[in-house]
């Protein structure tokens, strides 16, 4: 296997995410059913086996010689949703993670406990309760006092 000096960010991530997608497709399916999933398909509706494949090998002939073809946003963004497909790139995980509800919620309004009396805890033997719980997403505090309030 000869070593290629990659210079050029885009045809190293072109080889990246061609390679990482013929390693994801081996075994669960054939490139014309891939292309299929994909949309890849020609005018006449037939999968464009011959695209896809594109995106694994380097061209071999002409001016770009050497070089592979970049996949367009929307076939990576299909592999990532319809295909379960994601790849490590430059310190990076590419994928597409479905936005759930919670995201999407109106965060809670924090309230405000205002009181400015003093406790006479010590001298009147009070007591101060606080447990504190954090269920996914927020703090819940409960503060209990046994105290008189000067």
């Amino acid at each position: 296997m000869a070593n290629i000096v990659i210079t050029d960010s885009q045809q190293a991530f072109a080889r990246a995410l061609g390679d990482a997608l013929l390693q994801h497709l081996n075994g669960r399916m054939g490139q014309s059913d891939a292309a299929r999933v994909l949309e890849l398909l020609d005018k006449n509706g037939k999968p464009r086996r011959s695209r896809l494949n594109s995106y694994f090998h380097d061209v071999t002939t002409g001016e770009r010689k050497g070089k592979r073809p970049v996949a367009s946003a929307q076939v990576l963004f299909l592999a990532c949703t319809k295909l379960g497909f994601f790849f490590d790139y430059g310190g990076y995980r590419i994928r597409a993670t479905r936005l759930s509800e919670k995201q999407r919620e109106e965060p809670r309004r924090q309230m405000v406990f205002s009181f400015d009396r003093q406790f006479g805890l010590v001298e009147n033997g009070g007591k101060v309760d606080v447990k504190v719980k954090r269920p996914p997403g927020r703090i819940e505090v409960r503060v209990s006092l046994d105290a008189e309030a000067s």
